[in-house]
């Protein structure tokens, strides 16, 4: 099983890349300037499965500007899931698991 080299979040293409995070704490991170992800490079199985997830989530409410908000209303977060983040981490999982 191999990670994707990129995947595409609400039409935005967003690299992903294993990189050494230099911190314990952090486990993956995501610049949306840079349009990347990076998680730790020790991480594998669940755990790696996992944070690529919980960046995607950031990825996600960045590129659909949610993470600008000075507060959060239920509906935009969950049609920013369901429009945004949900179609993304169907095609990961897709090439997650053929690669």
């Amino acid at each position: 099983m191999s990670l994707p080299k990129s995947i595409t979040i609400g039409g935005v293409r967003v690299r992903i890349r294993l990189g050494d995070l230099g911190d314990d704490d952090c486990y993956g991170m995501y610049s949306h300037r840079r349009k990347l992800i990076t998680i730790d490079k020790t991480l594998k199985g669940k755990e790696l499965h996992d944070t690529v997830r919980h960046e995607m989530l950031h990825a996600s409410l960045a590129i659909s500007g949610l993470s600008y908000s000075e507060s959060y209303e239920e509906e935009s977060i969950v049609r920013c899931m369901d429009e945004i983040y949900f179609p993304a981490w169907e095609r990961f999982t897709k090439r997650f698991n053929s690669e």
